[in-house]
This record gives C-alpha cells, structure tokens and sequence, in this order.
C-alpha cells in the first residue's frame, strides 16, 4: 500500500444524500450479555468506494444481488462504513471499547478531519457521565479507534476520561511509536500525538497482555493481524457470550469472504487467519458479535452460509 491513495481511491464523502437512512449521530438500543450490557455509541456514517478498503477485490466477480451489497451494507456503490465505539456495563465496571475519530482533530482523511459530534450527548443518552469511565479498552491503535480518548482542554490534549485506565498490548504501542509504522502514520496522521501519546504522559495508558483479563466478565482475545498487537474483547456472563471485532471483520463483505483483508491491514494474510479463526468459533452459536463498522453498529449472529462463507443475523436487544 502507498503513504497516499490515489484519488480515484479516496471518495470517503457521501457523494450525495443517502436515501437509505439519516446521517447523524445514532443511539442504538443496548444489548444484554448475562449481566452485561452493551450500548454501541455511532459517531458518525459515511460510504467508500469499495478500492480504498479492497484494492484487489474485482467486482465483477460479485453477484450484485448478493447480500452485502445490498442497503444497509451498500448504498450506490460504496461501501457503508459507521465509526462506532461501545459503552459497556460490567458488575462493578464501566468500559468503553474503542473511542472513535474524535472531534477537533487535524487529520488527512477529509471525513476524520475536525469533526463535531456530539459524543457527550450520546455517552448521557446512554446513561453514563465520561468521569463514571474506569476503562478504556482499544482493540488497536488506529486513528479511528482512539479519537475521543482525548480533549483539547484550550492549551493541549488531555485525557478525556481522567478516572480511567487505558488498555493496549506491548506489540501495538511499540509498532506504532517505532520507524516501521511511519508509512502508515504518514496515510493516516500524526494522530498518536494528541490521541496516545497524552495518555501516556498522564500515566494512565497500560500496557497489558493480549490475553489480560479486565474483570471477571471481560477478557482481551489475541487476534494479531490487522495490527501487529491487534484484540478482540470477549463478554462472558451467566452462559452467554459476545465478541468485539474492531477491524477484524470491517465490512460484511468479509463475512462472505473471510480470506478478504484491508488495504490498512498492516499483516493482510495474518489478519485472514485470525479472522477465519473467530469466525469459526462463533459462527452457528448464540455468541453476539459486535462489529465497530457495520451500520449503526447493529450487532449480531454469524451464520455459516451453504454457498461458502458466513452470513449475518442481526439482532437488537
């Protein structure tokens, strides 16, 4: 992948009004897990041509009338692509996983770049005040995982959630702080440095093992690929179960074709391993996926599908 996608490569706008559904900032219904519930938090919606995310896919090889290509998942083309964060209420904890772009940050990506959502408003629509956070878990470091992280507090960046513990792995703080990521830094921002790094100097970002247990209902799951210190976020609670894929599975197209990885993958191959693998664990159980991109973060059941691959039930409460 280059430092710079071509333009062609780079219509990440709405090219114009979807007619499929509003284009705000949504609160979905929460979802219980045992005694855990789930609320996903949307930040916002927005729709790419399908060459930015899969520049090696051909189309032609697609049935248009194929399941996700059809609205929700495509509209006129591109790919719908929510950002999405997901508040979640353990016994005795409150947790976010993922935070979003964020508001107020320069950023190359026109869709990411000083944005002004209203993120506090969702985080009381669901019943929570940002200083009730004790942790913030992010499945990897990207630029649209950290964003609200941090606030500009008029002289610097800050910890948005000053009684929270941030959580990462050793392999993805050192590979985005070290020279090799600096190709990627360069295509995506110099983001760590208001979104990371300020947690760092607070001394709240925790480097933990990609297996590390944060309560007794919430553990990471080692998913490598994507990113080189790349998690999922495992839910188990009185029998049932749900997964937080981050970037594992970013579009449904990848349920369908599960070998499929993105063009911000920084191990493509490892990244379909590790993708496969979940999906095999949980496909035709009653485990509850929640997808960070899917529209409006609706979660839901994977499904194996008799012509290849996997499908997508989703479910709403």
């Amino acid at each position: 992948a280059s430092p710079t996608p071509p333009p062609s490569r780079c219509r990440c706008d709405v090219p114009k009004p979807s007619r499929a559904r509003p284009r705000s900032s949504t609160t979905v219904q929460p979802v219980r897990i045992g005694a855990v519930t789930v609320t996903p938090l949307v930040q916002f919606h927005y729709r790419v041509d399908p060459h930015l995310f899969f520049p090696d896919l051909d189309l032609s090889e697609l049935d248009p009338g194929s399941w996700f290509l059809q609205p929700p998942y495509c509209e006129d083309d591109f790919l719908v692509v929510d950002i999405s964060a997901f508040l979640v209420r353990a016994p005795g904890r409150t947790l976010l996983v993922d935070a979003g772009v964020g508001n107020s940050k320069p950023r190359p990506n026109p869709c990411f770049r000083e944005r002004s959502d209203p993120w506090e408003e969702l985080l009381k629509a669901a019943g929570v005040e940002p200083s009730e956070i004790d942790t913030v878990v992010f499945t990897h470091l990207h630029v649209d995982h950290v964003g609200f992280a941090t606030r500009f507090d008029g002289s610097r960046w800050v910890p948005a959630f000053p009684a929270a513990r941030y959580l990462t792995t050793a392999a993805e703080l050192d590979y985005w702080t070290g020279s090799e990521a600096a190709r990627f830094r360069e295509r995506l921002g110099d983001y760590l440095a208001d979104s990371v790094l300020p947690l760092q100097e607070a001394g709240l970002l925790d480097v933990v093992a990609p297996d590390h247990r944060v309560s007794p209902e919430v553990r990471l799951l080692p998913a490598p690929g994507h990113t080189p210190g790349n998690v999922c976020v495992e839910i188990v609670s009185a029998g049932q179960r749900g997964v937080f894929a981050g970037d594992m599975v970013h579009h449904p197209i990848q349920l369908a074709r599960p070998g499929l990885s993105t063009d911000f993958c920084v191990h493509g191959a490892c990244a379909a391993e590790s993708r496969q693998a979940l999906l095999r664990d949980i496909a035709d159980t009653d485990a509850v996926l929640f997808p960070a991109h899917f529209p409006e973060a609706v979660p839901g059941r994977v499904r194996a599908d008799p012509a290849g691959g996997y499908r997508y039930e989703p479910v709403t409460s």
